[in-house]
């Protein structure tokens, strides 16, 4: 029998190299089990579709416990994989400096928005990261692995063709963890439901937003018979009767990708939910997609100040966003808005103008967020541009929403504005969290608080 040797042991060519994707806490999650681990699971079905019995793949699941108690639900592995969030990079962190100190053999790798931004900082607490879009990636590096010649980081410099690779197995996680109810409003919130994506990146340059992929190009959305295909898999093996899919936009813009999309998930009869822009969304493509069976629609309006909405580059007009709204309602699609509050240039009364703009558009529910200048948004990489002076790289504390479930959960800004900026005066942190208590506690009242 053929034999190698894995850090400095002498093994068998049968022995499977054992990987396991840790899942932080979720600690900041109201519901830490609403934000699927889907990048994790699809990036485990690749790493099992090209490397078969060659690896023993588990999904290691700390949402929902005490960072403190976490060290105890993980076992031993010869390789930890992490996908990191600026929000769950600290926690990531202290778990990679425990399990050294257990499991002294183990390679930790890693990738992510976090990696990605922050790649210097990020190469000195793992053995290898991850730049770029890792599908060939964290093959190459497994590979590696078991011939003991892992690099320190692996870099993708082009696109991959999102078509080219299977859709998320979700065996790896128990069915309860995959299958959840409340994901619709109304006569669906009983519906079993689970999360799906089906297209990466989109075409907008939102300054407060760090979700923005201008890298790569244009958004690339998956075939629509591969989106049938996952669709129908998740019917089957799970049961689902309903989605939320977290696109960045889920009806496309260019009606040659929007048509034969909703054709497809209509084709299933599944009901779903998610994101769309204020502005450009063709009616005909709105009418298409409440027949292929979407019941809500969440949309970023940001702020009811036009002043506000031309300082961070969100380039709708609100008019024609409540017109939209409006619309929508009358299409029978359910709709949230988003709001943050706290952002530069923001006027005295922007609770009033945000009151106003609510009760003329007659969202079904709200988002309000508190303004946090999240790593890799234009206003954290240039931040004196906009007045805004950072106070920690504690990335525990980059959080934007407050007080949402909770009235006694207070905001805690970790910026604050120059008394004077070139937008006018600055807001001072302790206006900001009054306005964001005040209108929290109006949403609240109303029944509209999301």
């Amino acid at each position: 029998m053929n034999q190698k040797t894995f850090e400095g042991y002498l093994v068998t060519e049968k022995y499977m190299l054992k990987i396991g994707f840790i899942i932080p806490s979720g600690k900041h999650n109201y519901e830490p089990f609403r934000n699927q681990p889907l990048t994790e699971l699809y990036l485990l079905t690749i790493v099992e579709e090209r490397l078969g019995d060659k690896v023993q793949l588990s999904m290691i699941d700390l949402r929902g416990i005490e960072e403190r108690h976490s060290i105890y639900r993980i076992p031993e592995n010869d390789v930890f994989l992490y996908s990191a969030a600026t929000l769950s990079i600290d926690e990531i962190s202290r778990i990679v400096q425990k399990l050294r100190s257990v499991y002294p053999n183990a390679k930790h790798i890693a990738g992510g928005a976090h990696i990605n931004i922050f790649p210097e900082e990020s190469a000195t607490i793992f053995d290898t990261i991850v730049l770029g879009e890792g599908e060939e990636l964290i093959v190459k590096a497994i590979n590696d692995v078991m011939v003991s010649k892992l690099k320190p980081r692996y870099i993708q410099n082009k696109p991959v063709d999102i078509d080219i690779y299977p859709y998320p197995s979700r065996k790896f996680l128990p069915k309860t963890a995959v299958v959840d109810t409340g994901l619709l409003d109304g006569e669906n919130t009983n519906l079993k439901g689970t999360a799906v994506v089906f297209s990466r990146g989109c075409p907008f340059n939102c300054y407060f937003c760090a979700n923005k992929n201008l890298t790569f190009g244009p958004v690339r959305y998956r075939a629509p018979n591969l989106v049938k295909e996952e669709i129908e898999y998740l019917k089957k093996e799970y049961e689902i009767e309903a989605l939320a899919i977290k696109d960045d936009n889920c009806i496309p813009f260019n009606k040659r990708f929007a048509k034969p999309f909703l054709e497809a998930i209509g084709q299933t009869k599944i009901k779903w939910r998610g994101q769309t822009r204020a502005n450009g969304v063709p009616s005909d493509m709105v009418k298409l997609a409440k027949k292929a069976g979407c019941t809500d629609l969440a949309i970023g309006i940001e702020s009811a100040s036009p002043k506000v909405l031309k300082i961070i580059n969100k380039q709708i007009d609100l008019d024609k966003a409540k017109d939209y709204i409006q619309f929508l309602n009358k299409t029978g699609i359910g709709v949230r808005v988003h709001f943050i509050l706290g952002l530069p240039g923001e006027p005295d009364d922007i609770v009033k103008q945000t009151l106003n703009f609510i009760n003329k558009a007659n969202p079904g529910s709200v988002l309000l967020s508190l303004f946090c200048p999240m790593p890799g948004s234009e206003i954290f990489e240039d931040p004196k541009r906009f007045s805004v002076n950072l106070h920690t790289k504690n990335w525990d504390a980059y959080r934007n929403v407050f007080g949402r479930f909770d009235e006694n959960e207070h905001p805690s800004p970790v910026f604050n504005y120059d008394e004077v900026t070139p937008f006018g005066r600055g807001m001072k942190n302790e206006e900001i969290i009054q306005n964001y208590e005040e209108l929290q506690i109006i949403l609240r009242d109303r029944g509209l608080n999301f």
